[in-house]
């Protein structure tokens, strides 16, 4: 498995960035949902206002998605002073 690309160091278990859920819909075909990345005949959550963490804060997840502890979000928010949750 890589541990890296481009020379970035791919980081698991960690907290790596943060993002604004916008919009969640079911796939609407290729014709309206054109991203390569688009699983047909499943929702699609639209994220925008992606932020990179300066360091990853040590996190242990789950699919699907799940609820982080406020201490996580602490210090999530630490990183991100600008942010308004």
């Amino acid at each position: 498995m890589a541990t890296a690309i481009r020379s970035r160091e791919l980081h698991r278990g960690a907290v790596i960035g943060v993002a604004r859920l916008t919009d969640c819909h079911l796939d609407q075909q290729p014709e309206h949902c054109t991203s390569p990345w688009a699983q047909r005949r499943a929702h699609h959550l639209v994220i925008d206002d992606v932020r990179e963490l300066p360091l990853p804060v040590s996190a242990t997840g789950a699919l699907p998605a799940w609820r982080p502890t406020p201490d996580l979000i602490a210090m999530v928010l630490q990183q991100l002073p600008d942010l308004r949750p």
